[in-house]
């Protein structure tokens, strides 16, 4: 049976919302399993027709070791094992469908336009879904947080419903084959 897999990293749970709505959207056509990224296999099998990824900002970009630390130390950021994350796992993950249809989201403060122009979290998993051989079928998709802490802003959550059924509709063949 086909399936997409969404991947996320989260770290107050604003991501891990979004990848759940993402699934939502994508589950019309095509059944959806959302993992954390420490918890993701090390292997994506040909039964995956799909790979969403997508974390928060921190410091610019993808969350590192460093950044965890200090969502822990300055905010009480609740993460079990600060040196493995959605960066550490795209750069090791092994893609056995050549062009494998992927599209990555991020979560950002959308408090200060030019901040939010100078985050690179999404870009830098677009960059690294490249390298495993995957395929971006859309653009990365940006959605937006209150505050460091979150929460979401309202709406969000449907907005990412409503980017899971546009991109179910980038594998409804495959999807359908399977």
């Amino acid at each position: 049976m086909t399936r997409a897999l969404v991947v996320y990293e989260s770290v107050f749970g604003d991501a891990r919302s979004i990848a759940q709505a993402v699934a939502e959207g994508l589950f019309g056509t095509v059944p959806a399993d959302v993992v954390a990224a420490a918890e993701a296999p090390a292997d994506i099998g040909p039964d995956v027709v799909l790979l969403v990824v997508g974390g928060p900002n921190h410091a610019f970009g993808m969350p590192s070791p460093s950044t965890r630390q200090g969502a822990v130390d300055q905010h009480g950021a609740d993460i079990r094992d600060i040196r493995t994350g959605l960066h550490e796992w795209l750069e090791t993950v092994h893609v056995s469908a050549p062009h494998l249809p992927a599209a990555a989201f991020d979560t950002r403060s959308g408090e200060h336009r030019l901040i939010a122009r100078m985050d690179h979290a999404a870009r830098t998993e677009e960059t690294l879904l490249r390298r495993t051989g995957a395929h971006l079928v859309a653009p990365a998709e940006h959605f937006s947080v209150a505050g460091t802490k979150g929460p979401l802003v309202e709406g969000e959550q449907d907005r990412a419903r409503e980017w899971g059924r546009l991109l179910a509709g980038h594998v409804s063949g495959a999807a359908a084959a399977g």
